[in-house]
């Protein structure tokens, strides 16, 4: 059962033209992320907190989750950047009349990520992304070795107010199972200058099976440099049904002058 929810978890981006953009760029929300690095000197803070529940229909059996997670992300060069990813878990698991409450570091991950193309206007976006996972979480979440996640990104604007990004990924949980795929599909539109809204599928790819799921959300541009968001979703998958909203925020400032 606890594969289950750390799968669900799992579940919970050189220089010849600039990354540095007039406003912010940010993973949140949604699960895709970008092609685009921070910029040069430029140091993003990304935090948010979920609130998960989990069903499985045959045993009747139910988890509730909050987990809090912050990434950081610094720019060493215009088209390179490198960052790191905190998360904590806490759970309580009801099955009849037992109930089991656990919790901890669930995530430490430290990675690079690089931006190959920069479409500026024209063709798309791509960038490369990999972080290791690390193996010093707390006793429940921890794997037994070092493993590793790398993302390929594809964005592509459809019009002035339209985009797509999409993910293609494999990951090593670190416990010596085999490699997972995952893709994210994610559609956004721009409301207005402040406002945007997205809607997306994503999922992982064990073998033969597919884990999949949606969700939407929006976010509110403060100022170029702040942004809030919100987001929920659904996944309905091998007994598994589960639910989730998320609030956080995105913050940058340049840590040296440019």
């Amino acid at each position: 059962m606890r594969f289950n929810v750390l799968l669900v978890l799992l579940l919970s981006s050189w220089g010849l033209y600039g990354q540095y953009g007039e406003t912010i760029r940010s993973g949140r929300p949604g699960q895709a992320i970008g092609a685009f690095t921070v910029g040069k000197n430029v140091l993003q803070v990304q935090s948010g907190i979920t609130f998960g529940w989990l069903e499985f229909e045959e045993s009747g059996s139910e988890i509730n989750s909050i987990n809090p997670s912050v990434v950081i992300r610094f720019g060493i060069a215009e088209r390179i950047e490198i960052s790191g990813v905190v998360g904590y878990s806490s759970l309580e698991e009801k099955f009849s009349s037992e109930v089991d409450k656990y919790g901890g570091i669930s995530a430490a991950q430290i990675g690079v990520r690089f931006n190959l193309r920069d479409g500026q206007g024209s063709g798309p976006n791509i960038g490369i992304q990999s972080r290791l996972r690390l193996n010093v979480l707390s006793d429940d979440f921890n794997q037994e070795n070092l493993g590793n996640t790398t993302i390929l990104s594809v964005t592509q604007g459809l019009g002035p107010k339209f985009g797509l990004a999409t993910n293609l990924g494999v990951t090593w949980i670190g416990n010596g199972s085999n490699p997972l795929g995952t893709y994210v599909l994610n559609f956004g539109y721009d409301v207005s200058a402040k406002v945007s809204v997205f809607v997306e599928n994503y999922g992982v790819m064990n073998n033969s099976d597919i884990n999949t799921r949606f969700d939407t959300g929006l976010g509110y541009l403060v100022n170029p440099n702040l942004k809030l968001d919100f987001s929920v979703g659904y996944g309905n998958n091998q007994d598994l049904e589960d639910y989730f909203f998320d609030i956080g925020f995105s913050w940058r400032t340049l840590a040296k002058p440019r």
